[in-house]
């Protein structure tokens, strides 16, 4: 690091880690060792075909006892007390089962039948107790991620996300290494606050930040996701619980959905150690077009073109450069280059049954095509799991990141893109070679933008059952988070001829820390009211801290080349330093009924208070109401080829806070009469201010076909916004001025979701599983209050908030016809007037181009198992209903002055000529439809008596592609990658010079051993 800044946990962190560690040790050096009175073991097969299935769970009932099946399906579980023993085996697609087995016997064959809808699989819902999903009322999305990272090279978040589950769309900002996306379930349902989900970590609230790191885009736009610091290889399960209905529990925040992580956890057994090695490249092809540019070069009405990037491969080994001249026409390499992908992890995990670990180390060094964009990051983590007597549990957990990503400028921002996107023959035989701005190696050698980021993630859970009918579990848990965002112009005197700057250089840097320190209590008390019916009552309160500071500096004049540190500028200044702290205090009650284990009735409610809100507010309350009926499982039920239904339909509100300080009246410091110091207006406050309210309603079924070999899922849910936050003008009379944050909004989103999984075919040595997702938004601004007289409110240059429209919509005025003079001038252009006509466009209203997120997004999965060793794996994704605004046309037409319709305008339709004479935003908004080849494996388990060669006893070679192919219409380059992917709520999105999405090719060692 350049800086003299250093990291370090913060002393609450450091309490939590050496609190886990004194409960780790204790439970390792005084747990009481199991009694070795037997041992029971065997193979776990699939019923029908025989086929030997790993990674089956297999327990002992009323223990903790357990273990998993070998690549073999072998399993052994030692120490086991008594003569005879009850076994529970699950697996996820299969159902679960129960045998009584004799201890002693080691030959025992376990089958297990498919079964894709799994109404027994445990969730997390925030109770005490464990919760199945026949019981709930609203959808969760359950996804095996320690199965999807194996089937292809899953090395983020949201490509373990992307197109898996129904309503959750992904949108990505960049292709740079490192580069973030944001995540939206069931659209967009907030104005100006975040749109993003809650996420928990074993239970922890979590950063979940989507736009950090430095400005390495325009309109102060920042690339990094917080979600990149989390090791796909870690993870044993995702749970993606969509909207308020499912999310009532969570309280204050929890509007947008929340996303449960589980990290993987050790099973007794001898210690297993499992490495994994990537090595890979990415590319990318451009068409040759987008880098075409026209310009008058002598202003002889002489129009040259340019392709600079053809023009640069030409050159590139052709021409010399003097030993004594810095600047020739010669480029000194390509202008992208080909990325190097790698990363390696190695994880282990045993114990007994009293103890059990897994710990993992995981490390990555990728490269990006950009020349700046790099990223090296270390990844570590310690998973400890006690079990001290049959009625407590005890784990622990904890998780470090620590790394550095490297951007390039781009989207706006200056770059490698950006002046090769927008080159100009009249800079051709200068020290621009051509380019707009600076030379790609200029940028390289100049700017160094990058982020160092340390994260430190704990967590401790204690469950105890003390009785048969109660069972209570506490967490408490910290993430703690410090950055370093740094933009960086070195001294170098070679580049004076590009910029003023390079003979001082600059360095701008934020200094940020954030933390969430979470305590989460429950109870569950169960109740037989008769054989019939069961009554669980829970109970639970919690409190979250959020706690973030920063610190901004600037310097500039490095006194001589080589000199990075701030404190070596000769200019500096501290701009702004703040510290915000907020806390949500809430509890819930919550009463289940159930009959006959499969109806069932739940009613919930929860209060929350948030440092956030207004004086004048009080606490809010959030109300749930779901049932759930397994009727398939009643005596009338006759209708064969539906083996399975489960009918359910959910009712629940929650909330999202305001900003920290909107709500209060604050005031700005400065200097006064002599030099004394007094204070200037600055924030109006709301002492009324509270959370918005989000309230949802959905209903659905899950079905099983054919034996339960392929589910469906259907969720229709309508939601609504209400007291959602705006931004109201101030009156002069009050002395401030601005706006001032009110509860005035209201939002609509309705939808529905489709999933189907399953076999489609199935043998002993060859199957094909399929999964087809489906989900739809249709969103609506119902109403902006009292704040305005229009019905409409700006949120962006082209875009709106309009009564009647989808939020954040692109609106301007339409082009409907138009004609070309002599000149090559529009003339007569003709607008649309709104009400199914036409006007001159002088004197034509905005009206509405399209919706900036996707009104249907989904994905296929298909999985093709041959002869028992090969795996072929792919998955298609696709969004369509939306609009993207092509920037790099905006620029290069707009702007500067390059397209080829600026200089034969005969060539093209007179409409687009208008649009682009005259500046009319209706030709650059393009449909961004798209359907992607998103993955494409190959992997061939390697015999075991292979394997056994090189001392392992298993191994899996794979090969796989990324973002393979696309298919769209868009004009634009990429019609997902965007910019201006932050600001309020998020919702105006841009493509303009941002690197796309990059093909990637990646190939895969796994052994274990």
């Amino acid at each position: 690091m350049t800086s003299s800044h250093r990291y370090a946990p913060s002393s609450s962190g450091g309490a939590i880690l050496a609190l886990l560690l004194a409960v780790g040790a204790a439970l390792l050096g005084a747990a009481p060792a199991a009694a070795q009175t037997g041992s029971v073991g065997g193979v776990v097969v699939e019923e029908d075909t025989g086929r030997p299935l790993a990674g089956a769970q297999v327990v002992v009932v009323g223990t903790s006892q357990g273990t998993i099946s070998g690549q073999e399906g072998r399993f052994l579980i030692t120490g086991v007390d008594g003569t005879e023993v009850q076994l529970r085996i699950s697996m996820l697609g299969f159902a679960s089962v129960t045998r009584t087995a004799r201890v002693g016997d080691l030959s025992l064959r376990i089958g297990l039948s498919p079964d894709a809808i799994q109404l027994d699989q445990i969730v997390v819902t925030g109770t005490a107790g464990q919760q199945t999903k026949r019981a709930l009322g609203n959808t969760v999305t359950i996804l095996d991620a320690a199965e999807i990272v194996d089937k292809a090279p899953v090395n983020s978040m949201a490509e373990l996300l992307n197109g898996r589950s129904p309503g959750v769309a992904i949108i990505h900002t960049t292709g740079m290494i490192g580069g973030g996306h944001r995540v939206r379930i069931r659209g967009s349902s907030s104005f100006s606050l975040s749109n993003e989900p809650l996420v928990y970590i074993d239970g922890v609230r979590v950063n979940n930040a989507q736009a950090t790191g430095p400005i390495s885009q325009a309109f102060g736009s920042r690339p990094i996701s917080r979600w990149n610091d989390i090791n796909t290889e870690d993870i044993e399960s995702v749970e993606i619980i969509k909207g308020p209905a499912a999310a009532t529990l969570y309280g204050t925040e929890a509007s947008n959905g929340v996303i449960q992580i589980i990290t993987k956890r050790g099973r007794a057994g001898g210690m297993q150690f499992n490495l994994s090695v990537k090595q890979g490249a990415s590319w990318w092809d451009p068409e040759e077009d987008l880098w075409t540019n026209y310009f008058d070069v002598g202003n002889d009405g002489t129009i040259e073109s340019i392709d600079i990037v053809e023009l640069e491969n030409e050159r590139l080994g052709t021409c010399t450069r003097a030993a004594d001249d810095f600047f020739t026409a010669c480029p000194v390499r390509p202008i992208w280059r080909t990325g190097h992908l790698q990363q390696y992890d190695l994880s282990a995990s045993g114990g007994s049954d009293a103890v059990r670990y897994y710990f993992s180390g995981g490390y990555e060094n990728s490269t990006g095509v950009d020349y700046d964009n790099a990223r090296k990051q270390y990844n570590g983590r310690l998973n400890l799991t006690a079990t001290p007597s049959e009625k407590v549990d005890l784990s622990g957990s904890i998780g470090y990141t620590t790394g550095r990503t490297n951007l390039g400028l781009e989207a706006g921002g200056g770059g490698a893109t950006w002046t090769t996107f927008f080159a100009r023959p009249d800079q051709l035989g200068t020290a621009r070679r051509g380019f707009w701005s600076w030379t790609p190696e200029t940028y390289e050698d100049l700017m160094d933008i990058y982020q160092d980021v340390e994260r430190t993630t704990l967590s401790f859970t204690a469950r105890h059952r003390p009785v048969g009918w109660f069972d209570h579990r506490l967490n408490i848990g910290r993430d703690f988070t410090r950055e370093q965002d740094v933009e960086l112009m070195h001294h170098d005197q070679r580049y004076l001829d590009l910029t003023s700057f390079a003979d001082r250089g600059y360095k701008e840097m934020w200094d940020r820390s954030t933390a969430y320190t979470s305590l989460d209590y429950a109870g569950t008390f169960r109740f037989p009211v008769n054989a019939d019916i069961e009554t669980n009552t829970s109970v639970g309160g919690q409190v979250y801290r959020r706690e973030s500071g920063f610190i901004y500096a600037y310097g500039e004049g490095f006194p001589v080349p080589g000199l990075t540190s701030m404190s070596a500028t000769t200019q500096r200044r501290v701009n702004s330093e703040g510290r915000v702290e907020n806390v949500t205090v809430g509890a819930f009650l919550q009463e289940q009924v159930s009959w006959r284990n499969r109806v069932f009735v739940t009613a919930a409610i929860r209060a929350d208070d948030n440092s956030a809100f207004g004086d004048e507010f009080d606490f809010v309350t959030y109300p749930k109401l779901s049932a759930a009926w397994v009727v398939s499982e009643e005596p009338f039920w006759s209708f064969r080829p539906l083996s399975t239904v489960k009918l359910r339909a959910a009712y629940g509100q929650s909330g999202q806070q305001p900003d920290a300080f909107v709500a209060l009246r604050t005031f700005n410091p400065a200097p006064g009469p002599g030099g004394t110091g007094t204070v200037t207006p600055a924030n109006l406050g709301n002492p009324d201010l509270g959370p918005e309210r989000g309230s949802e309603f959905e209903i659905g079924f899950d079905a099983g076909l054919l034996d339960d070999r392929v589910s469906l899922e259907f969720t229709y849910y309508n939601q609504r916004t209400t007291d959602a936050i705006l931004l109201r003008e101030i009156a002069p009379s009050t002395g401030f001025s601005g706006n001032q944050f009110v509860n005035a909004g209201e939002i609509t989103n309705t939808g529905i979701e489709f999933l189907v999984r399953g076999d489609a075919w199935r043998t002993d040595r060859h199957g094909l599983e399929l999964q087809f997702n489906l989900g739809t938004n249709d969103n609506e601004v119902v109403s902006l209050g009292d704040i305005t007289d229009e019905d409409f409110i700006s949120s962006g240059t082209y875009n709106r908030h309009q009564i009647g429209y989808p939020v954040g919509s692109w609106f301007g005025q339409k082009l409907v016809s138009a004609e070309l003079d002599a000149n090559g001038n529009a003339i007569n252009v003709m607008c649309d007037n709104g009400e199914g006509g036409t006007v001159a466009c002088g004197s034509a209203p905005r009206v509405y181009l399209g919706r900036t997120t996707p009104k249907v997004e989904g994905g296929v999965n298909a999985t093709l198992r041959l002869f028992e060793r090969f795996r072929l794996f792919g998955q298609l994704d696709f969004k369509t209903g939306f609009h993207k605004l092509d920037g790099n046309m905006r620029v290069r037409c707009w702007f500067f002055v390059q397209c080829e319709e600026n200089w034969f305008p005969e060539r093209f339709d007179p409409v687009l000529i208008a649009g682009i004479q005259d500046g009319y935003v209706d030709v650059l908004v393009d449909e961004a439809d798209f359907a992607k080849l998103r993955e494409v494996s190959l992997a061939y388990m390697v015999p075991n008596a292979w394997a056994t060669r090189f001392g392992a006893s298993t191994a899996t070679i794979s090969v796989a592609g990324r973002n393979v192919a696309t298919w769209t219409k868009f004009g634009g380059l990429e019609p997902e990658s965007s910019f201006n992917a932050g600001g309020r709520g998020g919702n105006v999105l841009w493509e303009q010079n941002v690197l796309p999405q990059l093909h990637q090719f990646v190939a895969t060692i796994n052994v274990t051993f």
